[in-house]
């Protein structure tokens, strides 16, 4: 693993690279990750390809200093790779918030992608209090209004994870995303950015079909964040996708993942739906 960084406007990009192979793949990291996820996949991603996970803005060691980002910076931040590379095609990889980004980037590079591969996507069916989209503006005001009391915040966090209405996976997450004031900003500023990329599920499905484009998708059985159903939402209507789902909630990238992609991806033994 050899992690970099390219310029971007006044920014600096981190991203990690390895993998032996020819076919460049890029990959997406979910909210609150960086580029180091993924590097415990090349073991088996880097048999066959040459991957790029980048590290987000307000994630990783991005130098971020454009204010909210776009779907033209990350446009950017992949032609900028393919450029490096001097690929005219590639496949792309986009787990959790990564995975709605992902599902944009298709609609932009349709006539370049060779294999998207999804792992716990957003964008689909998401548990109502992670979607940013679905979630009512009084709900989103509240929220902000809490969390400039952050004392206030944790003790009636605590107080409804006593009472069970609150999963741990949930109040762990709570613990490790909002307890800083850099933790707290980068969600904000994540969530006003991420609004732009709800993914146009009608749209993407008719271009995966009219390019022949495979889709190979992950979920976990026990996912409190993307719910299962989400991939028979996504598989209805497309020609060439396989749905697998893995005895696992949302946390799906580790070692374990490369026997599943060794045997799905690149030999197809595992069962799917």
């Amino acid at each position: 693993m050899t992690k970099k960084f390219f310029t971007y406007k006044n920014s600096k990009i981190s991203y990690h690279s390895w993998g032996k192979g020819e076919e460049v793949l890029i990959l997406f990291h979910g909210f609150g990750d960086r580029a180091a996820l993924f590097d415990v996949l090349e073991t088996s991603l880097g048999q066959h390809y040459k991957a790029f996970a980048i590290s987000f803005p307000y994630h990783g060691h991005t130098e971020w200093k454009e204010g909210l980002f776009t779907k033209t910076d990350i446009v950017n931040f992949i032609k900028i790779i393919l450029e490096k590379e001097k690929a005219s095609s590639f496949s792309i990889l986009g787990y959790s918030m990564g995975g709605k980004i992902t599902m944009n980037m298709v609609e932009v590079f349709a006539d370049q992608i060779n294999k998207v591969i999804l792992l716990a996507p957003d964008g689909i069916k998401t548990h109502l209090l992670y979607d940013i989209h679905g979630l009512p503006l009084w709900f989103i005001r509240l929220f902000k209004f809490l969390l400039k009391r952050p004392k206030t915040f944790f003790k009636l966090n605590k107080v409804i994870y006593k009472w069970g209405f609150l999963s741990k996976f949930l109040y762990d997450f709570t613990k490790n995303h909002f307890s800083t004031t850099p933790q707290r900003e980068r969600f904000f500023n994540v969530s006003e950015s991420i609004h732009d990329f709800k993914p146009d599920l009608n749209k993407l499905k008719m271009i995966l079909n009219q390019k022949n484009i495979p889709l190979e998708m992950f979920l976990g059985e026990r996912d409190e964040v993307i719910l299962p159903e989400s991939g028979e939402i996504l598989k209805e209507g497309l020609k060439n996708c396989q749905v697998t789902f893995l005895p696992k909630g949302h946390l799906l990238v580790d070692e374990d993942l490369n026997k599943v992609f060794n045997s799905r991806i690149f030999n197809s033994e595992i069962k799917n739906t």
